[in-house]
């Protein structure tokens, strides 16, 4: 049976590392049976947990397999991998995955409140309290809200204006979630995350690549 790995983002055939049984009947005839097993993608050798479900009362009558699984972590040809980033902040990196787990569990919501949130973790990281921006009638507005603090960032030079812009969208997205309750398709949540993970990689791990051909360039 092929079960959909989350590395190679596709239904692929596994190989079962370690299995459980558990099956029980009753006078009726009624029986059903469970299975537990730990199983490697022969794609990538990703391993993984899956459970096998078998009933034999929804099989009267038909020669198909009636068996059901179900994948942990859990999966899906929506799901996304969580990305490592070895170099980012334990508390952002833990907020990030809790978001990744809300959406791959299709809890859109919380997926959208966490997204605000990973980008609040990261201005608390930075020291960034606050910023200024023009208002439409041309005025300077100082904002200590997550709009000033988004400026704040781009005042510090850790974002272009593009993604400053960018970051807006996801200011967006959580304000309709935490204030009005709105609840957004796993699609736009999908975007944002791309938008997210693109602004986790040019402040965290661009840098320290940078810093890195830096140091390796001057130490020649």
């Amino acid at each position: 049976m092929k079960s959909f790995c989350a590395t190679c983002c596709r239904p692929t055939n596994h190989k079962v590392l370690k299995e459980e049984k558990v099956s029980s009947a009753d006078e009726t005839g009624w029986w059903d049976e469970s299975k537990y097993q730990i199983i490697q993608c022969l794609g990538c050798d990703t391993i993984s947990f899956r459970k096998l479900y078998n009933d034999v009362s929804y099989q009267s009558g038909f020669d198909e397999d009636m068996t059901t699984q179900e994948l942990f972590p859990k999966r899906g040809p929506h799901s996304r991998p969580i990305k490592s980033y070895r170099n980012l902040p334990v508390e952002i990196k833990k907020v990030y995955q809790e978001t990744i787990d809300a959406y791959n569990n299709e809890l859109p919501l919380l997926a959208s409140v966490g997204i605000r949130a990973v980008l609040e973790a990261i201005c608390v990281e930075k020291k960034v309290e606050g910023g200024t921006y023009v208002n439409k009638n041309g005025k300077a507005i100082k904002s200590k809200k997550l709009d000033g603090k988004i400026y704040g960032l781009l005042e510090k030079g850790l974002l272009t204006p593009n993604n400053a812009e960018l970051l807006h969208e996801l200011r967006f997205l959580g304000n309709a979630a935490i204030h009005e309750l709105t609840t957004p398709g796993l699609s736009k949540i999908s975007l944002a995350l791309d938008i997210i993970e693109l602004v986790i990689e040019n402040i965290y791990i661009a840098r320290r690549k940078a810093h890195q051909l830096r140091s390796s360039r001057e130490s020649k």
